[in-house]
């Protein structure tokens, strides 16, 4: 396949279904929500499951923009260093990004979110606003939300590298 530049699609290289099983392994391996993104950030699969049940409720309603700006900050970082990043929402989720490149041009990226990493806690009260609840009414949601170390969001990032790495060749 040729391309001029800035013509390739990401699902040129991976077809849906490979972007969605990826999606779906990362969801089941590690427990975050997974997505694959196009270039421009909109999802293109996104796992079947959730990674806790405080995402879907905010992604249902007009507070997604936490999603998505994190998903525009941490790509952004991603696509300037051309490795992986990773930090935390807004309401204290960690989410990973990992670039996807052909040749010099950025084609997408692969990601997961809805865990919290040891030692960090979310962010009840602003949970509770943006959802417009009274304090204790997110205390169900929040048991929801899986803690995971440093050394599996490490180990997801790499899982993640090497499926991408694998699809591509």
């Amino acid at each position: 396949m040729n391309f001029q530049e800035g013509e390739m699609e990401l699902t040129d290289l991976m077809p849906i279904e490979k972007c969605r099983q990826l999606a779906e392994d990362i969801y089941t391996r590690f427990g975050f929500n997974g997505a694959v993104y196009d270039k421009n950030n909109n999802v293109v699969v996104q796992s079947e499951g959730w990674a806790n049940k405080i995402c879907p409720a905010i992604k249902s309603g007009d507070s997604r923009i936490i999603c998505a700006s994190a998903q525009q900050r941490l790509s952004k970082i991603a696509q300037g260093k051309r490795e992986p990043a990773a930090g935390d929402c807004e309401i204290g989720l960690v989410k990973f990004v990992v670039p996807i490149f052909v040749n010099d041009e950025f084609v997408g990226s692969v990601g997961g979110c809805g865990c919290v990493l040891e030692d960090s806690e979310v962010d009840e009260f602003y949970i509770g606003k943006l959802l417009k609840k009274e304090e204790g009414e997110t205390e169900g949601l929040l048991t929801t939300v899986q803690n995971i170390s440093q050394d599996k969001l490490e180990e997801a990032i790499r899982y993640v590298q090497k499926k991408v790495k694998d699809s591509l060749n």
